[in-house]
């Protein structure tokens, strides 16, 4: 079963790490999804679509859906987690 997500921008989020374990990677995303929670609850929407990791290239990739980039931004930065790349307007599909 699939959630809809409401029209909204997807964007890609990059993070640089080294050492990228599953323990990082479940931090990361709990802070996200708190700080996404917090976003919401103030009336700025964020959603977490996905995580891919790469660890061999020491990277983490999320895609987001929201209505600007400045709220994941802010989401990004109320976790703890500033991205190094973020990419605006992609297209991303789970089957």
């Amino acid at each position: 079963m699939t959630t809809a997500l409401p029209v909204a921008t997807r964007f890609l989020v990059e993070w640089y790490r080294p050492n990228l374990t599953r323990e990082l990677i479940d931090g990361m995303v709990a802070g996200l999804n708190a700080a996404i929670a917090i976003l919401s609850a103030e009336g700025s929407p964020v959603w977490l679509v996905m995580t891919v990791a790469v660890p061999t290239d020491e990277v983490l990739y999320g895609v987001f859906a929201a209505d600007t980039l400045d709220l994941v931004r802010a989401a990004c930065e109320r976790a703890g987690s500033v991205p190094e790349r973020m990419s605006v307007d992609i297209d991303a599909r789970t089957f």
